[in-house]
Order: structure tokens, then sequence, then C-alpha cells
């Protein structure tokens, strides 16, 4: 891994924290999951260990159930995409 790619990991993991707002949202979410995917496959490879462990990583479901998207997440949501996150910080502080 250069240190542009390990640059760059250590950035979106400082990115964590901003996505854990009071109402987190689904978009930056999912731009965000997909931005550090590319990083991965760019820096490790598509079959990777690295991009596969992270892709395991269970991130919340903003659609799940027909949940209508303009509706305020509930605490135990809201608890479900922190707790994503902070399995995805682990994951991606493993690999920098």
């Amino acid at each position: 891994m250069t240190p542009e790619d390990r640059s760059k990991l250590q950035s979106f993991v400082a990115d964590i924290e901003k996505l854990k707002s009071r109402s987190p949202e689904e978009k930056k979410l999912k731009d965000w999951k997909n931005d550090v995917e590319k990083k991965l496959e760019d820096a490790f490879g598509k079959s990777s260990e690295q991009l596969s462990r992270f892709r395991r990583v269970r991130f919340f479901d903003f659609t799940r159930g027909g949940r209508p998207a303009d509706r305020p997440l509930t605490e135990a949501e809201r608890r479900e995409v922190f707790a994503g996150l902070d399995e995805a910080k682990r994951a991606l502080s493993q690999f920098v």
C-alpha cells in the first residue's frame, strides 16, 4: 500500500465521526461506503481480504420494511447505523 493509500484510508476513518450525526443521511453514508470500497479495491485488489472484510460489515439498510425515506430514524435505528460505522472503523483501522 502506498503512503497516499494509507492517508486516504485514514481520512475515511476520520470521516466516520462526521457521519455519526443526530440524523444520519443515507446518501452520505452510501457515498462514503462506495468511496471506501473503490479505494480498497485500488489499494489491495478486487479479490482482496481487505475488500471482502469491509463488504461483510453490516451497515444499516435505510430501505428495509418499506421505511419511508423522510421518516427520522428511531433511537434503535440510529444505534444500528452507529454500530455499522464502528465495525467499519475497526476494519479500516486494521488495514492502515
